[in-house]
């Protein structure tokens, strides 16, 4: 058992636990880990446990006592959370005065006064140094959990003040068994891949019907490359979806392309994005030269997408270069 949200975060959250129990918890913590580990959810439950009246033997919070009800209702008078406010790109410095004025004020209800902050690393300059005057001075129950997924962008002034927490992915056995229990009947090594080792990914991916549009898609590529559909049936299947998204996909399954050509039908370290005939197909039509090219390839068309872009004129480009590749 474990106060945790998730099993794979079982680790952090007992530490978390023993600091909290010998009263050696820190003021400033920061949750880091990759997309879709769970961070934040993490941080919320956490702050849950430390204004729980009641929290279990592994600390997990009660659920029933004043303090749970207020913090799932949003109305802890001891709890905050910051984010990028609407319509914005970027936390705002007065959102982080503000914060320092909440900080300050006497306890009202639990035994600490927290704030969490997500994503961390959306603060601009003005913003953490403004934070930094509340690391540096913190009131004595206070904790601020910082949450982000890049800490690299952080200065290193708001992380040397800060006890890391590293969150990390679950390995593939552990994902996929409870994967099983969120969405049973799935493919479940095709989620993961499609969710890049997140289980929490893949379960939002399966509930929005993700699988099935991909199997389409991954179908139409085919076709596409054995020159029995035209392009712009692909690209006027594509055109309304995330271009990240297909891009990452595509880098996925060209690996496993590439791994494929390299050991051979056996190859032990597929991702699960595509069926092995599929792959055997894929390898059948673009060889290891042609395979390379377009590894490479996917490097800059997703480093073009951080610009704007004209989604049918990106599609046109990259899909003609698959089928100039591909061999007839």
């Amino acid at each position: 058992m474990t106060g945790a949200p998730y099993p794979w975060l079982a680790p952090a959250w007992q530490a978390l636990k023993e600091q909290v129990d010998a009263g050696r918890l820190a003021h400033g913590l920061l949750f880091t880990g990759p997309q879709g580990v769970g961070k934040l959810e993490m941080a919320r439950r956490f702050a849950q446990s430390l204004l729980c009246s009641h929290p279990d033997a592994e600390g997990a919070p009660c659920g029933q006592c004043h303090g749970c009800h207020m913090v799932r209702a949003g109305s802890h008078p001891d709890l905050t959370e910051l984010t990028i406010p609407e319509g914005k790109t970027r936390i705002l410095v007065d959102q982080i005065r503000d914060l320092a004025g909440f900080m300050g004020l006497s306890r009202s209800h639990g035994r600490h006064r927290l704030a969490i902050i997500h994503p961390a690393d959306a603060m601009n300059d003005a913003s953490a140094n403004s934070l930094l005057k509340t690391l540096e001075e913190p009131p004595g129950e206070g904790v601020l959990i910082l949450v982000t997924a890049h800490p690299a962008r952080l200065p290193a002034t708001i992380r040397s003040r800060c006890q890391q927490i590293r969150l990390p992915m679950p390995d593939a056995a552990r994902a996929r068994e409870w994967l099983a229990e969120s969405v049973p009947g799935e493919s479940l090594d095709m989620l993961l891949a499609l969710g890049q080792g997140s289980p929490l990914r893949a379960r939002s991916l399966a509930e929005g019907g993700a699988l099935e549009e991909w199997q389409a898609q991954r179908r139409a590529l085919l076709d596409l490359l054995g020159r029995r559909a035209s392009l712009g049936s692909l690209v006027d299947r594509l055109k309304d979806g995330s271009m990240i998204e297909w891009v990452t996909r595509l880098q996925i399954l060209v690996d496993d392309v590439i791994r494929w050509h390299m050991t051979g039908a056996d190859a032990p370290r597929v991702s699960g994005i595509a069926p092995r005939e599929d792959l055997q197909a894929l390898a059948k039509a673009l060889d290891l030269q042609a395979s390379f090219q377009l590894q490479q390839q996917l490097l800059v068309w997703r480093q073009g997408l951080d610009s704007n872009v004209n989604t049918v004129m990106f599609l046109e480009d990259m899909l003609i270069t698959w089928r100039d590749l591909a061999r007839s």
